[in-house]
């Protein structure tokens, strides 16, 4: 399903963005990949903070557990996203599970690209490692994160519900990511990967963007709180 960010949402999280950089507050997330401009589509990923076992075999369960960390975070709540686990069962594939092949590009929640859709996510060498999570931070290097999955996201040998699933690797680039090697046990928690529905940026693209400069920053954050307050003001 893709999800389309209405011009009105599109604005609130720009001024919201904009008043992050005026606070200089250090804990954010990017939902809007910077790179991007109305009408274009894309992904975010990211690495579960938490972790769980890979024992069941049902792939909703990863499904809903991805949906939950995601829910965790304010700004990904309010977002217009689903939540799928890139992983692979005995019945289902990882790439099915995502929603198939798509030439979207991948974005993680600090702006960087992954992938320019699921053939370089699959099949090629990512661009950057899937190594943040839903916070916006990076979890330590080399972290095992459960897959289940082949290195072109299909299902092997060790699907996650088997005695011995598969797992990657968070910092890895190449096919590890998702294809390191098997556990002895399903039991051990691990982190897992979770990817966004499609989204589109709504709206026609700007004839241009100039630079921001810091004053410009604090006097269009101005102008986002007074509005705010004269609404408020209005609405008492």
């Amino acid at each position: 399903m893709v999800r389309v960010l209405s011009a009105t949402r599109v604005f609130g999280f720009l001024s919201l963005a904009v008043l992050g950089c005026v606070s200089q507050c250090s804990a954010s997330i990017i939902t809007l990949p910077p790179s991007l401009s109305p009408g274009d589509q894309y992904r975010l990923v990211f690495i579960t903070s938490t972790t769980d076992s890979a024992s069941s075999s049902s792939i909703s369960d990863y499904n809903n557990f991805v949906t939950s960390v995601a829910d965790s975070v304010s700004a990904l709540l309010d977002f217009p996203a689903t939540w799928t686990a890139i992983v692979s069962t005995s019945t289902e594939s990882a790439l099915t599970n995502i929603g198939g092949d798509s030439n979207v590009p991948i974005f993680l929640l600090d702006g960087d690209e992954v992938a320019t859709g699921t053939a370089g996510l699959f099949t090629g060498t990512l661009l950057n490692p899937i190594d943040i999570d839903e916070n916006g931070k990076t979890l330590p290097s080399g972290s095992k994160v459960w897959t289940g999955s082949t290195s072109s996201g299909g299902i092997g040998s060790d699907p996650l519900g088997s005695g011995t699933p598969e797992y990657g690797i968070d910092s890895d680039t190449s096919s590890l990511w998702i294809a390191d090697g098997t556990s002895t046990t399903n039991s051990t928690d691990h982190n897992l990967y979770a990817i966004s529905s499609i989204l589109t940026i709504a709206g026609d693209p700007p004839a241009s963007i100039p630079e921001p400069s810091t004053i410009g920053l604090a006097v269009l954050g101005g102008a986002v709180l007074l509005l705010v307050r004269r609404r408020v003001q209005a609405g008492a």
